[in-house]
Parts: structure tokens; C-alpha cells; sequence
């Protein structure tokens, strides 16, 4: 697991990813001058270039910020109402990052479904959800042993 999550983190590295003004005000519809504002204002924040440039470059993060700030924009918000909406989900994707990064144990087959392991319930249980084609997700508990051959499984 720890291979395939270093391999997911290589290829989704968020971090390389910036954008100009320019390309950040075309892809959410926010206009350069608004993004210049945003920044003023203390909401949204660019950073240094490694090139020397004076242009401004956004991250990733600072994408989806001006995203969701557009998206509360749009639905009738004031700018503090939409940039402290935009907060609040931000906060909300942290905890889902860590769920994920820490709470995921690995993938296994179950039944022919495909099941995420969610770790150990309790000393002699581990909680699997097991995530059919169709409908919606379901728990099971396996027993420790077996949900160690159902990880072992997949990886062979």
C-alpha cells in the first residue's frame, strides 16, 4: 500500500501544478483584475516564481479556493460570505485528507466487489466497505486473519 500511495502521490503532485493570472481568471471565470483584489484583500494569496518573474502565479489550492468563491458568488453571496463559505469546505477537505492518507489501509476483492479497508474495528475485527458497481456502499467486519488474506490477495 505504501508503494501505491507514493506512486499516487508522484503522479498527482498538486504542488508543481500554477497557474498565471491569466490562465487561473480563464478557468473560473474571475477576472485577473477580481483576482487582484481577492489577493489585496488577504482571501486568496499567490506565490513566489522559482523563475524570478514578477508574474503572479496561483496553486492548485488557490484554484479550487477561487472556484468555490465563484460558485458562492454566483448563488448570491457577498465576497466575505462567499471566501468564508469557501473556508468552511476547506476545512472540511482537510479532514477528508487525512481520513484518506491515514484511514485507508488498502484496496481488496470481497464477494467479487471491490472493498476498501478501513482498518482494525477492534482487536479481532477489521471494517471493510465494500463498494458494489451499483448502489450503495456497505460494511462488513472480517475477522483479522481473513481480512489479511483478502489484502495479500489483491497484491499477488
Amino acid at each position: 500500500m505504501a508503494e501505491f500511495t507514493a506512486q499516487v502521490r508522484e503522479a498527482f503532485d498538486f504542488h508543481r501544478l500554477v497557474f498565471r493570472i491569466g490562465e487561473l481568471s480563464s478557468m473560473t471565470d474571475v477576472s485577473a483584475r477580481q483576482l487582484r483584489y481577492w489577493e489585496k484583500k488577504g482571501l486568496i494569496t499567490s506565490r513566489e516564481r522559482e523563475d524570478g518573474q514578477q508574474a503572479r502565479v496561483y496553486t492548485f489550492k488557490t484554484f479550487i479556493k477561487v472556484s468555490m468563491m465563484k460558485y458562492f458568488l454566483d448563488a448570491g453571496y457577498t465576497l466575505n460570505g462567499a471566501a468564508k463559505q469557501a473556508q468552511a469546505r476547506e476545512e472540511r477537505v482537510k479532514y477528508i485528507h487525512k481520513f484518506i492518507s491515514t484511514g485507508m489501509k488498502g484496496f481488496a476483492e470481497i464477494d467479487g466487489q471491490m472493498a476498501l479497508n478501513l482498518g482494525r474495528f477492534d482487536d479481532e475485527q477489521t471494517l471493510m466497505a465494500i463498494l458494489p458497481d451499483e448502489g450503495e456502499v456497505h460494511y462488513k467486519l472480517l475477522p483479522n486473519a481473513e481480512a489479511q488474506r483478502v489484502m495479500a490477495e489483491i497484491k499477488a
